[in-house]
């Protein structure tokens, strides 16, 4: 298991909570989403904890560096981040968990064992619901609606028809609680997504 988070009180604890538990092996830890991916490149772990602020890269471009560097790895949010988006975040970026630091360490050993199982977690405290459910095809829809581009250019470029895109963004304004694609594309950047 991997540890990226630029706080080393992070790194010290997730340690010390892994020891006692079975079967897991830590990898060094990275304060930098670059680092973090030398160091997935050179260990191979199964499961790496991102931290949603990193200082040199914003989490969808760490999470498909960390995936480039060792493809079928599983990530886990690990965020201090009460915000009610933080869970359409992690959905909308991929991931495979997501763990608020405040909570109870069983459930983060809970939520790297469902995802080395091959299944999601959503911690409750952040969503009630399952936001990781999102696509990334969402995903990719929102980050050409921040290009400014209207649903005909995003079809194209995705190769989709301009009522499938339509629906993509209908469901991006719901699941992000905006009022319009102006304002969609704010709460993403706001919210690091973008």
């Amino acid at each position: 298991m991997l540890v990226v988070d630029d706080h080393p009180i992070v790194h010290l604890g997730v340690e010390r909570l892994v020891e006692g538990a079975a079967g897991m092996r830590m990898c060094p830890g990275a304060r930098t989403a670059t680092a973090g991916v030398a160091v997935a490149a050179a260990e191979r772990p199964d499961v790496v904890l991102l931290d949603l602020h990193l200082p040199d890269m914003v989490l969808p471009d760490a999470a498909a560096a960390l995936r480039g560097a060792c493809p079928g790895v599983k990530l886990v949010l690990f965020t201090g981040d009460s915000n009610r988006t933080v869970g359409q975040i992690a959905g909308l970026v991929g991931m495979d968990a997501v763990v608020h630091k405040d909570n109870a360490c069983g459930v983060l050993i809970t939520a790297i064992g469902e995802v080395a199982a091959g299944r999601r977690y959503c911690d409750p405290v952040i969503s009630p619901g399952d936001p990781l459910a999102l696509s990334r095809r969402e995903y990719q829809v929102l980050e050409r609606l921040a290009m400014g581009e209207s649903n005909t250019e995003i079809a194209q470029q995705l190769g989709l028809a301009p009522n499938t895109v339509k629906s993509y963004v209908q469901s991006l304004l719901a699941h992000l609680d905006a009022r319009n694609r102006l304002d969609a594309v704010v709460k993403a950047q706001q919210a690091g997504m973008l």
